[in-house]
């Protein structure tokens, strides 16, 4: 519960933070050589067609939250990888690297992999903006086109600069484990702090996750992914939910999770839905917003849990598949004001 409260303090402040725009509020979706570009507001959000379907640029104000091939030639901006690592290591190319084709749907930039004969797999990535939160859907799909049975997990890979990185933790299982230098758990919650530079190898942590998802601070941009929580026994074998990766060096950090282990059959897919935020935290009434945030979680240790949603219905607030149910209202009280929010029903259709 404690973490479902950081999440929505999360969610509320980013909320207050550049919520009057004066920037258009349509998105729209713009090629420009092999790039593709959607822009809503004050977001872009960048992906290669050329090269796997990668997405290369996330900005919020022209602040960059992604690496580029500056910082590492191959491990650059953001992708999507098999799991477990001992079994699809080196990945495919047809999934991380060769050319994806591309088509606009409407709102929908879709990108589908090349034919493999060699993996046995066809992807299919989907992006689009949820104008009503100002929000990144992503949307990964995984077919098996081969004779054989398929076994693998999603994995979603995030590259950033250090900063301050964060998730609530789950259960206590022996996936837990790190030598990432400065990593520390307080309260149920994973602390990353930014990578002093030393460290002549790369540095992991694997952990379990809780209520699904990952925060990012660097340079007064906040980034917040959802995705599906899973328990310990559907983590694919060697994995943890959640992982942070330290490069030598710390040149940059690995943000990821990965998704529940599956058998799958000739001819099935196997679809991994996200949400991105990313948001200007530069704002003057929560400067010091880290300390606060910290303040905070201890301030509401004692109160009363039938003031917040559940976990559930925070998940249905922000996932994809969501629709308004406005038969119930909770409210929430944070450093920038009162709010409140609706309880959510599921609904099947990939819909904001």
């Amino acid at each position: 519960m404690r973490s479902l409260k950081l999440l929505l303090y999360l969610f509320i402040s980013c909320l207050c933070f550049g919520c009057k725009s004066s920037l258009p509020q349509k998105s729209r979706i713009n090629k420009q050589n092999d790039v593709y570009v959607l822009s809503f507001a004050d977001l872009s959000f960048s992906v290669s067609a050329k090269k796997g379907g990668r997405i290369i640029s996330f900005k919020c104000r022209d602040k960059e939250l992604l690496t580029s091939d500056l910082v590492h030639s191959k491990y650059y901006g953001a992708t999507f990888w098999l799991s477990p690592q001992s079994n699809y290591w080196p990945q495919y190319r047809c999934v991380d690297e060769l050319p994806y084709k591309a088509e606009i749907d409407g709102q929908i930039l879709r990108l589908v992999s090349s034919p493999d004969s060699l993996s046995g797999i066809s992807i299919i990535k989907e992006f689009s903006v949820s104008e009503r939160d100002s929000s990144i859907l992503i949307n990964y799909s995984v077919r098996n086109v081969s004779c054989q049975l398929k076994r693998f997990a999603p994995w979603d890979v995030v590259r950033v600069h250090g900063g301050l990185s964060f998730f609530p933790v789950g259960e206590a299982d022996q996936m837990n484990k790190s030598d990432v230098t400065g990593a520390y758990e307080d309260k149920g919650i994973m602390w990353v702090p930014c990578p002093d530079g030393t460290n002549e190898r790369g540095q992991k942590l694997y952990s379990t996750a809780y209520e699904g998802w990952i925060a990012h601070y660097y340079k007064e941009l906040l980034f917040i992914k959802c995705f599906p929580d899973i328990g310990p026994g559907e983590v694919p074998p060697g994995q943890g939910e959640a992982e942070i990766f330290v490069a030598p060096k710390g040149r940059y950090l690995e943000l990821e999770n990965h998704g529940r282990y599956t058998e799958l059959p000739p001819g099935e897919s196997l679809v991994y839905q996200q949400k991105w935020f990313l948001k200007d935290v530069s704002d003057g009434r929560v400067s010091d917003w880290t300390s606060k945030l910290k303040r905070y979680i201890d301030k509401q240790k004692n109160v009363d849990k039938a003031c917040f949603c559940t976990g559930k219905d925070l998940w249905y607030q922000i996932c994809p598949f969501s629709t308004i149910n406005t038969t119930r209202s909770v409210s929430l009280s944070s450093p920038c004001g009162s709010y409140s929010f609706f309880k959510l029903a599921p609904n099947s259709a990939a819909n904001a």
